[in-house]
């Protein structure tokens, strides 16, 4: 009973996994036979009545903004990429609406579309943008404390949001407007609406560019040597290449400053932050993609990689060919900087590193340190196809 309950709430509710413990005493016992609950079970659709007002809102409102979260890469299985990104495209274009992307959701909306203000929604100049929007909508996020890095998203305009969990759509964001459902069911009926509908956006493309720019620039500041390679690493991996990335300022630059063409190929710890992500998971999914000859790429922090770097046994003994970039800035770096900020003198956060290049060698993997941009790419790229794990070192020296 508990698997058919599982299995409805798939079909029902927000997808999530399902914990079910089974105590010793009951495996060792006889069960009843099975009764099947039947199926299949749907979830609710959006009446032409509410895709018709959220169109009409779209269409008159003079600064539409659009937000995409996770929920809409990972949603529905039935959409492969270019589908997906298609649909947001001709959804965006059709309302002229701009867009921020959460850091789950990128990859939603290609970097070429104009009023595209890119996953910047934890720059505090994107509560400006905010405040000028006049009528937003927000389509599977939860628009979390880890999206904004503020309570609330700025605006003072209408909010609807577009979700398939009835609790994101009653928490403090005060949401207007409440559609419980799937983002790949739901937009293309609001966009058949659009389709005829006279839009009349003034969001200017100069606008979003001086934006994206300030908040580049800002990046950059933060944390010196960074934006570089990750435009280095950008312009030379496959488009194809998945990510996993652990807690480290490399991936933190790297998720503002680093376009996806595609969704669901950047795979990050949001939330829990968990330290010692990257490499078993890009381990789980290299093996995946293996069968298919995929790129995959790891890229975790000196302190982070420490937590599970036992796993590159595990891709030696797999013949992963698996890039592992490691950003060395001898310790907790983002963690250093923060106490900075609160006026607290460092503490705890200076690592005496291992010798990386030998540890790989340990292990029997390959190990590397370039000393340029362009040597970087060289290796990385090769790593791809090395028939092992590559462990690349990289520091702020590659871009002086």
């Amino acid at each position: 009973q508990l698997i058919d309950r599982a299995l409805v709430e798939f079909d029902t509710q927000r997808k999530r996994p399902k914990h079910i413990q089974v105590p010793i005493k009951v495996l060792e016992a006889g069960a009843p036979p099975n009764i099947s609950v039947g199926g299949p079970h749907g979830r609710p659709e959006l009446s032409v009545r509410g895709a018709q007002d959220l169109a009409s809102r779209l269409s008159s409102a003079k600064y539409p903004l659009v937000v995409f979260g996770g929920g809409v890469v990972n949603g529905y299985p039935g959409l492969d990429d270019e589908k997906l990104t298609d649909m947001v495209t001709t959804f965006l274009q059709r309302s002229e609406a701009a867009t921020f992307q959460t850091y789950a959701g990128r990859g939603l909306v290609s970097s070429q579309y104009q009023l595209n203000f890119g996953s910047n929604l934890a720059r505090p100049a994107s509560e400006g943008v905010f405040a000028r929007a006049d009528f937003v909508l927000a389509v599977g996020t939860e628009l979390a404390e880890v999206d904004l890095w503020r309570k609330n998203l700025g605006q003072s305009c209408s909010l609807a949001r577009i979700d398939t969990d009835p609790q994101v759509l009653v928490d403090h964001h005060n949401a207007h407007i409440s559609v419980i459902g799937e983002a790949e069911r739901i937009l293309p009926v609001i966009s058949e609406f659009l389709k005829d509908a006279k839009s009349g956006s003034n969001w200017s493309p100069e606008d979003v560019a001086a934006f994206r720019t300030k908040a580049r620039a800002e990046t950059d500041a933060e944390c010196p040597g960074i934006v570089p390679i990750c435009d280095a690493l950008r312009a030379s991996l496959p488009d194809n290449t998945m990510i996993y990335s652990d807690m480290t300022q490399f991936a933190y630059v790297a998720k503002e400053v680093w376009d996806m063409e595609r969704p669901g190929h950047w795979h990050h710890p949001y939330g829990f932050g968990t330290l010692g992500y990257a490499l078993p998971a890009a381990i789980g999914g290299a093996v995946a993609r293996k069968q298919f000859e995929q790129p995959t790429l790891a890229i975790a922090g000196d302190y982070g990689f420490q937590y599970t770097l036992q796993e590159l046994a595990v891709a030696v003994e797999l013949g992963l060919s698996l890039p592992i970039l490691i950003w060395d800035n001898d310790g907790l770096g983002e963690i250093a900087d923060s106490m900075v900020r609160a006026q607290i003198a460092p503490n705890a956060v200076t690592a005496r590193n291992p010798d990386f290049l030998k540890l790989a060698d340990a292990y029997g993997a390959h190990g590397v340190e370039p000393s340029s941009l362009e040597e970087l790419c060289a290796v990385t790229t090769a790593a791809l196809s090395a028939g092992g794990p590559t462990l690349i070192r990289m520091t702020a020296a590659l871009t002086r």
